[in-house]
């Protein structure tokens, strides 16, 4: 009789914990802040050493999208290797290179990973990082197209670091945002383009070609969950910096604060939580980041969430 007792309150209590966890993603809407939750959960566990927490949360995240962050995939396989599961941690960061294509100059410079580099793993895995790395290409649905994106990308990044004038500068800008708009329209939204549209920054709120097709593109994109709400913070935030007030609106510039400081330090957490940022006291805790000296809130606990 004692022993049924006991197992209908181990029941209970997993039971109450799964509807917690339920209830806490449930107040989200779409996958992208599903999987925000989980992680974010999963690194401040790992940050206090519960590996089996942190794995947990990270699982539970790769289920909703299994192909969004190598840095996550890292961490939960430092996870598994923090418990000894180390099956575990081999398919993980199999799953990072297949699956997000995981630099092989990140894996080997990952610091969670040093303390565990003499297993026979590690060996393998960089022994077959290219076998892994064509799954990820060999899985694309139009790697022509991701193959062009990383062209425009290169050729964005050479007249702006090489010997070239303004005007060479905004020829092949002009250009690549021409065939990114085409790109687009006939694929849809490439992931790795961020980085060409965050070139015309500090325009992205003006009636331009560029913007007066891409801000609706995108903000139907958010509305539908196909794009995280974040996408417009760091933008404000370099416009309200350098054309505005020279004030931050989010505090996306962490290592800027005294040159731009955040305009409303006291609600800036509730700022961000709108557009599905965690709390400055988050990227203090996992990323050693320091707030504003300004910044005097605690940690919600609420970002926990347990298995």
């Amino acid at each position: 009789m004692r022993i049924i007792v006991i197992i209908g309150i181990l029941l209970f209590a997993s039971c109450k914990n799964e509807k917690e966890k339920t209830e806490i993603l449930n107040q989200e809407s779409n996958d992208f802040e599903m999987y925000d939750k989980l992680v974010r959960s999963g690194m401040l566990h790992y940050k206090d050493n519960e590996y089996e927490l942190a794995l947990f949360n990270f699982h539970d995240a790769f289920k909703i999208i299994p192909n969004e962050l190598t840095n996550h995939y890292f961490y939960a396989a430092a996870s598994a290797l923090h418990l000894g599961q180390d099956d575990k941690a081999e398919q993980l960061l199999i799953n990072a290179i297949e699956k997000t294509n995981a630099s092989e100059s990140y894996f080997l410079r990952f610091e969670e990973f040093n303390n565990f580099r003499n297993k026979e793993l590690f060996k393998k895995i960089e022994n077959e990082y290219d076998m892994h790395k064509k799954v990820f290409f060999d899985n694309l649905e139009n790697p022509e197209i991701y193959y062009e994106i990383e062209d425009l990308i290169t050729k964005d990044q050479e007249v702006r670091t090489g010997d070239y004038s303004t005007e060479e500068m905004q020829k092949v800008d002009s250009l690549n945002i021409t065939r990114l708009i085409e790109i687009n329209k006939e694929y849809g939204w490439q992931e790795k383009q961020w980085l060409l549209l965050w070139h015309h920054r500090r325009i992205h709120r003006d009636d331009n070609y560029i913007w007066n097709y891409f801000r609706p593109y995108i903000n139907e994109k958010i509305e539908k969950g196909e794009l995280r709400k974040d996408f417009w913070a760091r933008f404000d935030d370099e416009k309200s910096m350098f054309s505005e007030k020279g004030t931050q609106i989010y505090g996306t510039y962490w290592y800027n604060y005294e040159q731009f400081p955040i305009e409303n330090i006291d609600i800036v957490d509730s700022l961000r939580n709108n557009v599905g940022l965690p709390p400055l006291a988050y990227l203090k805790k996992v990323y050693g980041i320091v707030p504003p000296k300004e910044y005097d809130k605690e940690l919600p606990v609420t970002l926990y969430i347990k298995k």
